[in-house]
């Protein structure tokens, strides 16, 4: 993109303040995973990654080392569609899980919008610390809750859950679905 995506207004504000107002209703804290402090400014916590270049497996990490809970929901900065409700029931699902990770309509794991128990914590920590970079070899170690897309079609809006924005075609893209006035190409 050749900026930081987080910052991209979509719909009058921010793409990353799309993700905090889905989240704020049902966590008791919100806390940014982020390498740059200017994220201070959005008046939650930051915390920067110790692992350099690792990827979202140390941004799991990461979050659960600094998390007072017993289980963190963890979600990506490019997922502007993502809702309180998919929040809610990705968190009420019953049972003992050290992970609950949906997968979007074409079946792709999407586990940077999951939520960790912290007993996830010393695996991920392990496999970090062997080189492995990859999040699914997380699952292999924990008892994961896989959440189909069949579970939570019903949602409103849940067509849109996992369209990142990654690109600047995304950007364009989920701004006319925000009805945003054309953004220049």
């Amino acid at each position: 993109m050749g900026t930081d995506k987080s910052w991209l207004e979509l719909g009058g504000r921010a793409m990353i303040e799309h993700v905090i107002a889905a989240l704020v209703p049902v966590t008791s804290s919100v806390a940014i995973i982020a390498n740059d402090p200017q994220y201070a400014r959005l008046g939650f916590q930051v915390f920067a990654d110790t692992n350099a270049g690792v990827g979202p497996l140390e941004a799991i990490r990461t979050a659960l080392v600094n998390s007072t809970g017993a289980r963190v929901l963890l979600v990506g900065c490019d997922l502007p569609f993502v809702t309180t409700a998919l929040f809610s029931f990705l968190l009420d699902l019953d049972g003992e899980h050290g992970a609950v990770v949906p997968l979007s309509g074409a079946g792709l794991l999407e586990p940077l919008c999951a939520v960790y128990s912290c007993e996830a914590l010393g695996p991920a920590t392990e496999l970090i610390a062997s080189g492995e970079r990859k999040v699914s070899r997380l699952f292999d170690r924990l008892p994961t809750r896989f959440v189909t897309y069949d579970e939570i079609g019903h949602l409103r809006g849940a067509e849109l859950f996992f369209q990142n924005v990654n690109t600047r075609e995304d950007y364009v893209r989920a701004a006319q679905l925000l009805g945003a006035p054309k953004v220049a190409e």
